[in-house]
């Protein structure tokens, strides 16, 4: 095959599927082929590439150093393209605004009012993603974005913060007493750690308080998501720092308790960036809008 010739194209979800799988029946079953079309796809496939892709070991098939090269290749390409197939979708949607926000913001203050948005922008369909991934603003289709990163997710977009972030300590209500008592040097709690903007060494230093001995201040679970963090509180794992309009679900729900009364005013914020582009421009400032009220109201959560 010449240097500059693609193999052919319709072969590579079959090879994909067959050196994952490492089975032309498993290959087949997944993508509702007979097994003799995945057959006869690798066979070609290999015939234009010139290299040999399996060795047939009775009724198994294994990759060859080429075929394993070749698939790293071919896999990293499938995915690139279902991305792209995937970010088709919102074009379906006319009305459809694409939101990114931390998993924070999303499931913690977002989530519990929705009902409100839905009934306030009833023709407006959200497009939430939250999965945390980087964002490369070139090539990814959003309208707005909302991180707590300290950067602001250093976007070079006009930016304006949405929330300010007042951290605080909270507990399960049967770990409170013990939890005042740690937080003034007496005894022992588990804490609980994210990798949000405010640590326990920042949060200890913040209000001079003494630090706990040993490993305590660095020991325990950390979580990727604010939600899970809070879940874990809640189920009596230990302390967790969070931001307290985060925490005002579990709150409400008696799920959590403040511990103490000191709180970190301002120790992170919220940062929100608007593009709107010309495909449901009016839908993108309405839902703008609708979170800048939101957050200024200071509107409790949707019961």
């Amino acid at each position: 095959m010449a240097r500059d010739r693609l193999p052919p194209l319709k072969s590579l979800e079959g090879f994909e599927a067959a050196a994952r799988l490492g089975s032309f029946a498993a290959a087949a079953q997944e993508l509702g082929l007979t097994q003799s079309a995945i057959s006869h796809q690798v066979r070609n496939l290999e015939e234009a590439l010139g290299h040999a892709l399996f060795r047939r070991v009775y009724r198994q098939v294994v990759l060859t150093d080429a075929g394993r090269d070749f698939h790293r290749t071919v896999r990293d390409m499938l995915k690139v393209l279902r991305g792209g197939v995937s970010r088709l979708a919102p074009y379906r949607k006319a009305n459809s605004v694409i939101v990114y926000a931390d998993a924070g913001f999303a499931g913690c203050w977002l989530q519990p009012r929705l009902p409100r948005l839905m009934a306030d922008l009833p023709g407006m369909d959200l497009w939430l993603d939250s999965r945390g991934l980087a964002v490369d603003f070139e090539t990814t289709e959003l309208d707005i974005f909302l991180t707590d990163a300290p950067d602001g997710g250093d976007t070079g977009l006009p930016s304006e913060t949405l929330l300010g972030l007042d951290y605080a300590v909270y507990t399960a209500p049967a770990l409170a007493g013990a939890a005042a008592a740690f937080l003034e040097g007496r005894g022992t709690v588990p804490l609980l750690h994210d990798e949000g903007p405010m640590d326990w060494a920042a949060w200890f230093a913040h209000f001079g308080l003494a630090m706990p001995g040993g490993d305590a201040l660095i020991a325990g679970p950390t979580f990727t998501a604010v939600p899970a963090l809070l879940g874990a509180a809640a189920d009596g794992l230990g302390l967790a720092l969070a931001a307290q309009g985060y925490a005002a679900p579990w709150v409400a729900r008696g799920e959590l308790v403040p511990v103490g009364d000191r709180i970190c005013l301002g120790a992170a914020q919220l940062t929100m960036v608007v593009r709107a582009k010309g495909r449901g421009d009016a839908h993108v400032h309405a839902l703008a809008d609708w979170l800048r009220a939101a957050a200024a109201s200071g509107q409790p959560i949707d019961r």
